[in-house]
């Protein structure tokens, strides 16, 4: 099933231990138009800040109850490199972001 980005903003995220924010913006990569992270808005939890997760970290999505679920603990998130929402995201920066969580690269085979 498709679904459409715009009903996905607002959906919240909840992390192992607990719920970390909302969802406030789908990030797509030039190249291909793929949806490769979600912007989070860590509301009173971290106040003022947001942060970033790959889609290919989701572990579920419940439409119906409009929740995306991650296996990744608030501490790791909290602690992950920051995101800026008003600056470009450049590699070195996915690159570090893929790394601090252990992820593989999206762009290498």
């Amino acid at each position: 099933m498709l679904r459409s980005i715009k009903e996905m903003l607002d959906y919240s995220i909840l992390a192992t231990d607990g719920e970390i924010g909302h969802v406030t913006d789908i990030l797509l990569s030039d190249s291909d138009l793929k949806a490769r992270y979600l912007v989070i808005d860590t509301g009173g939890w971290l106040s003022g800040r947001h942060v970033l997760l790959s889609t290919a970290w989701l572990s579920s999505v419940a439409p119906e109850k409009k929740m995306i679920v991650v296996n990744i603990e608030k501490k790791r998130i909290k602690e992950a490199p920051p995101y800026d929402p008003d600056a470009a995201i450049p590699r070195e920066y996915e690159a570090r972001l893929h790394d601090y969580y252990g992820w593989p690269y999206y762009w290498q085979p």
